[in-house]
């Protein structure tokens, strides 16, 4: 269950262990300033992880939106902000 409000850290956070479990090679290193791409993670992979971070953040989130922000770090700095204004 999701905080009534995630922090863009605890987004942050949950990213990387979700990612972690994406991630085919150990030797990649889960970075939120790696892009998504740089992590292995393809289109088939990035829509699980959508799916899943909508389910933990109780949001609709357009399954494209890896593409707007390229991060995970720039998703969860959005992420947060959009709760903020809930």
């Amino acid at each position: 269950m999701p905080p009534a409000n995630a922090t863009e850290a605890e987004i942050r956070d949950w990213c990387a262990a979700y990612l972690k479990t994406l991630v085919d090679d150990p030797s990649v290193e889960v970075d939120p300033e790696a892009s998504f791409a740089q992590m292995g993670i393809d289109s088939a992979k990035s829509i699980h992880f959508v799916v899943e971070l909508e389910e933990w953040l109780g949001l609709e989130l357009n399954p494209e939106i890896v593409g707007d922000y390229p991060t995970f770090g720039e998703l969860a700095r959005h992420l947060a902000q959009v709760l903020s204004q809930r």
